[in-house]
């Protein structure tokens, strides 16, 4: 299911999972995908974002470990597929782009919003 792009592309509260470390990270990714957006072919600006992603993926995931949360597995490998997509780019581009602004908006919308009061 695919959840409409904001415009302009940043953060606001339709994406509040209740949990405020993870929604500062989220404000977080949507400002680094902007900074790629902004410089594609720069390696270090797409490294920044891929460490980032990451660490938040591994918060995420200690968080449902800590609360025992029974859908954890499931969404460790939607992380899982995303970070193996995500370091096999080479370049970025605008379908790229594309592909990296709606998956954060569908994760977050579709997967994150299940533990939304669990975490």
């Amino acid at each position: 299911m695919s959840f409409p792009i904001p415009s302009p592309y940043q953060y606001d509260d339709s994406f509040c999972v209740g949990n405020a470390e993870i929604n500062e990270q989220h404000k977080k990714l949507f400002e680094l995908i902007n900074a790629l957006d902004a410089n594609r072919t720069c390696g270090t600006t797409l490294k920044t974002l891929l460490d980032y992603v990451v660490m938040h993926f591994k918060t995420e995931e200690d968080l449902f470990a800590k609360h025992a949360w029974s859908e954890s597995a499931a969404h460790k490998e939607i992380h899982d597929k995303f970070v193996q997509d995500a370091l096999g780019l080479t370049s970025v581009g605008d379908a790229e782009m594309q592909f990296i602004r709606q998956w954060l908006v569908d994760h977050i919308m579709g997967s994150d919003m299940k533990y939304k009061g669990v975490i």
